[in-house]
């Protein structure tokens, strides 16, 4: 251990991981002018795609955050990976094929997509956002000891290139260092469900696959034959792919099997052609697991993504949910540290997130049991459209549900209607700033009652009027009601008609924010 150190820099908050959760969280943060420190102990994002899909929810964060164009146009070459098959090899033959559906336009629930983007390509989109918001980013440094005491933490962090230790001061730390979460185990805070039932690595390689994709472009690729059985992605490039192998330790084998020679055999095996020049970049062991830790926060320290709830990929849940717990945090942590709602506020974190995590880690078991063709007749009849786990979930009951039936029940986020004729400004855009109003045509006293708490709650309060068909159909509200959303975009409040909108929106907000 190097004797070198540093004197002790300050933030208001400290993230502990880089993957696309961190970098959500720290983003988050910042956008709210909050002091913010990430450190990842490796030298970048990740060079793996990871996750690949996106589902419009996530998208909508990152609008709220200036940057969903970015992320539309780095995965404009994805949309045409629509085929999920079964082959033998990529030159060998189709053992079953089928098409997945255009992306639909779900301009009526959502002013967002669904997408596919590896996170290699989307990491550094997050990155360069979380920057430009003025967070402060430390790759190449790891976090190797933490202390709590009533004021805030002080961890002590490593330089991994010049073995340099120093500490940082933080109010409050973000541990978003993935499934197996050094600081979730340092502070004691277990983790339970089916637990660890698959063990897989994810080799990532180039090769030039034009002529072995013959035209094709894959979402899923099931490879079977007598040399390998994995699943094969590949990018838009088509000079860069990842085939994910199963191995079973009962067996004998381990992850340190995959040498670089063994890996080249396996994805020739996979694309069909003996000699093909093949360059392995990275060999990465995980492990399929659902998990869900038993709290949420341990003092002031958050658990967030991977660290905070393992999910079985099958469906494609695990990232986005952790982008949505970045989210959930980051407005709550804003608040405090601004000084505008009692430390209370952050158990609703925990109260909001980890029920969810529960019924997304069951719905991605039951999709796994249909994709396995085990399932049984209930299960199958359990298991939810993708879009009601996705966009539809809800912080009460019922948990999920058609985000096209919602209508702003307290909870729920809160419904998408089109603003212009154009369909570029959506409800959703008004969200994020701080609190936020929303009353029908006849709700002009709920305007000045938003002026009012503002002025006497010394926080940010706007009001909104919208066109009375939208607000009956969407909001189911008479003109005369009014709906509060909270600065993430769900409900927090709803009235049909009272005789004193100031006095009931104050209090309200004062509930709200634990003062």
């Amino acid at each position: 251990m190097s004797d070198t150190s540093s004197s002790t820099p300050s933030t208001s908050v400290l993230v502990v991981g880089g993957g696309v959760v961190g970098l959500s969280a720290a983003l988050f943060l910042a956008r709210q002018g909050i002091p913010t420190t990430l450190i990842e102990r490796h030298p970048g994002t990740s060079i793996h795609p990871r996750a690949w899909g996106w589902y419009p929810r996530t998208l909508e964060l990152f609008r709220s955050a200036g940057f969903e164009a970015d992320v539309l146009q780095a995965a404009a070459g994805f949309a045409d990976h629509r085929i999920n098959a079964k082959v033998e090899s990529l030159t060998g033959r189709e053992l079953y094929r089928s098409v997945l559906p255009a992306a639909e336009d779900l301009g009526e629930v959502t002013p967002s997509r669904q997408i596919a983007l590896g996170q290699d390509r989307l990491e550094p989109l997050v990155r360069a956002a979380a920057e430009r918001s003025g967070a402060t980013l430390m790759f190449h440094t790891e976090a190797v000891d933490l202390v709590q005491d009533d004021d805030g933490v002080t961890v002590t962090v490593r330089d991994r290139q010049t073995d340099e230790h120093r500490t940082i001061r933080a109010r409050y730390v973000i541990a978003a260092d993935g499934a197996r979460s050094p600081l979730r185990e340092k502070l004691g805070v277990a983790a339970h469900g089916r637990g660890v039932f698959r063990h897989q690595v994810s080799i990532l390689f180039r090769a030039a696959l034009t002529e072995p994709l013959a035209g094709r472009r894959f979402s899923i690729c099931q490879i079977e034959n007598p040399a390998v059985s994995a699943i094969l992605g590949h990018d838009d490039s088509l000079t860069e792919g990842t085939l994910i192998v199963t191995y079973k330790p009962e067996k004998g084998e381990a992850a340190s099997d995959f040498t670089a020679e063994r890996c080249v055999e396996l994805v020739r095996a996979a694309i069909g052609v003996p000699e093909l020049p093949v360059h392995i970049r990275d060999v990465l062991p995980w492990d399929m697991a659902a998990l869900v830790a038993e709290r949420y926060r341990a003092g002031r320290v958050f658990f967030a993504g991977d660290s905070a709830h393992v999910v079985p990929p099958i469906g494609g849940y695990g990232a986005n949910t952790g982008v949505q717990d970045a989210h959930n945090l980051a407005w709550r942590l804003s608040a405090v540290l601004d000084q505008q709602a009692g430390v209370d506020l952050l158990d609703g974190y925990e109260q909001e997130r980890r029920p969810l995590a529960l019924g997304t880690v069951e719905q991605a078991q039951l999709r796994l049991a249909m994709r396995a063709g085990f399932a049984t007749e209930e299960q199958k009849q359990q298991t939810l459209d993708t879009l009601h786990v996705s966009l539809g979930y809800r912080y009460g009951e019922p948990q999920f549900a058609d985000p096209a039936t919602q209508t702003a029940e307290v909870g729920t986020r809160a419904p998408h209607v089109w603003l212009n004729e154009a369909r570029t400004w959506s409800t959703l855009d008004l969200f994020g700033a701080g609190w936020t109003v929303l009353a029908g045509p006849g709700g002009g006293d709920w305007a000045d009652a938003a002026q009012a708490a503002a002025g006497e709650l010394s926080v940010p309060v706007a009001a909104h009027l919208l066109p009375g068909e939208p607000w009956e159909r969407r909001f189911a509200a008479t003109t005369r009601g009014a709906v509060l959303v909270r600065p993430d975009g769900f409900v927090a409040y709803r009235w049909e008609d009272v005789a004193e909108p100031a006095k009931e929106l104050t209090a309200a907000l004062r509930t709200a924010l634990h003062r």
